[in-house]
């Protein structure tokens, strides 16, 4: 809307040619002021904000780096609707209902926060971040093109793979639209009272985006980018699945072919069309299968997989601000594993494990997950003793050690085939055993299988290079 964020809230000139001259490489001032016809103290004047170029000014000097500054009218009535009211008058609510972006956020950035007071250590100036916004909202918009795409595609030809592909893109586009909405709440909100200050003749500094909230605007853009892998993923899979259907398909015709000149019986290529057909209907939401991979999954795999890698750019971009580098080293000692997974060795993983609070808490999760039966099981029924004696102990990035253990799970859930297990990890706390933290680093995998991978670890390791061999092997 043209009045959210607040239209006091603009983007200072110098620091937009200070942006596109740093982003630019080896640009210097003085070289910037010669390509552009303006004198060097010109130049340093409008970066540090003593005086303002004029827009033909402006324009020309960013021409002159690697960017260009375009200007748009995109029209944004100034009356809110109920919705944008209710969230203008809440500017620091970021909770999170989304279970697609809830699984990817710490715990401490899910609640609803208070009012925060400012700190040395806050994120950018409002100013600065507006720029910002402008790039998570397109983001956001490009984001919920696919399923936007799909429904109109499903109300013209009405296909049932069109129907279960939109349900897997509702939430490709709510980790950007998370970022933006708080940003934007957060703009407007601090706007407003730096406008009033200002009226006031007031000379504070303007304010910051809080460290806490800037923080939570960041890792929404990095579960951003895992949502996209994670849909990716499932275009993947079912390519393969209709790649192999069609390929049993192919076989099946050919031993009819044979059969009907007194060839071999056409029983086993029946049956492995049969198991294809299977495999497609499993990753079907319907359970239908002739629609799995002939409704446009190459085009959404690219699609999905460049939305991606715009998140991830844009996710580095803005975890390079020192904020969010402190609020990173202060969660990295309560949660090492999800700040590996921001950017380190469990990158590749399209959420980070999930870490509870105690043994309890992992034990009630793995229930309802598995169902009434395994959920009103006798407390410790089908689940071993967690710590055993001969668990491997790592160590993480802080030198705190950690007990890896290989659990089974519920009986509701073993496999007949194979001892179905979870391997989890649980911090070494002196004298305290039950009220220790605990993560969940793979679930339902080949209990010998994970015994072996966790074995060939050579020493020393560490508890993410564990995570990373289990992740790659099981």
């Amino acid at each position: 809307m043209a009045r959210y964020p607040s239209p006091d809230a603009v983007i200072p000139a110098g620091w937009l040619i200070t942006q596109a001259r740093l982003r630019t490489g080896d640009l210097s001032q003085s070289a910037l002021a010669g390509d552009s016809g303006v004198g060097q103290t010109a130049l340093s004047r409008y970066e540090t904000g003593r005086s303002a170029p004029s827009f033909e000014d402006l324009q020309r000097i960013v021409a002159n780096t690697d960017y260009r500054l375009e200007v748009t009218l995109r029209r944004e009535p100034r009356d809110l609707g109920p919705v944008e009211r209710l969230l203008r008058n809440d500017p620091l609510r970021f909770e999170v209902s989304d279970l697609n972006l809830r699984c990817r956020l710490p715990a401490q950035l899910a609640p609803v926060a208070g009012r925060f007071g400012p700190s040395e250590a806050d994120g950018p100036r409002l100013s600065e971040a507006l720029l910002h916004l402008y790039e998570i909202q397109d983001l956001a918009r490009d984001a919920l093109r696919p399923e936007e795409r799909l429904q109109l595609t499903y109300e013209r030809y009405g296909s049932e793979r069109d129907r279960d592909l939109i349900h897997q893109m509702l939430s490709v586009g709510v980790a950007a639209s998370q970022a933006a909405a708080v940003l934007a709440r957060i703009i407007h909100h601090g706007t407003d009272r730096a406008a009033r200050r200002r009226g006031r003749k007031d000379t504070a500094e303007e304010p910051r985006v809080a460290r806490i909230l800037w923080a939570h605007i960041v890792c929404c853009l990095r579960a951003q980018e895992a949502i996209c892998r994670d849909r990716v993923a499932r275009m993947d899979q079912a390519l393969e699945a209709a790649r192999r259907r069609q390929r049993a398909a192919d076989r099946l015709q050919e031993a009819e072919l044979l059969a009907s000149s007194g060839g071999p019986s056409i029983e086993e290529a029946r049956a492995d069309l049969e198991k294809a057909s299977r495999r497609c209907a499993a990753l079907a939401r319907n359970g239908g299968s002739t629609g799995v991979g002939l409704a446009g999954e190459r085009y959404l795999a690219v699609e999905l997989g460049e939305l991606a890698d715009r998140a991830r750019a844009l996710f580095g971009r803005l975890a390079e601000h020192p904020s969010f580098g402190a609020w990173r080293s202060e969660h990295a000692k309560v949660d090492p594993l999800y700040d590996v997974w921001l950017d380190g060795q469990l990158a590749a993983a399209l959420a980070p494990p999930r870490l509870y609070v105690d043994h309890a808490s992992l034990v009630h999760d793995r229930r309802l997950l598995a169902g009434a039966q395994a959920a009103e099981a006798t407390p410790g029924q089908g689940i071993p003793q967690l710590y055993e004696r001969d668990g491997r102990r790592v160590r993480d990035q802080h030198g705190r050690e950690w007990q890896i253990a290989i659990t089974s799970t519920t009986s509701a859930t073993a496999s007949k085939r194979k001892q179905a297990a979870d391997v989890v990890a649980a911090l070494d706390l002196p004298g305290e055993v039950s009220g220790a933290p605990v993560y969940l680093l793979a679930e339902n995998v080949d209990a010998a299988e994970a015994a072996d991978v966790i074995a060939a670890a050579p020493n020393p390791v560490s508890l993410a290079d564990i995570a990373a061999r289990l992740l790659t092997h099981c």
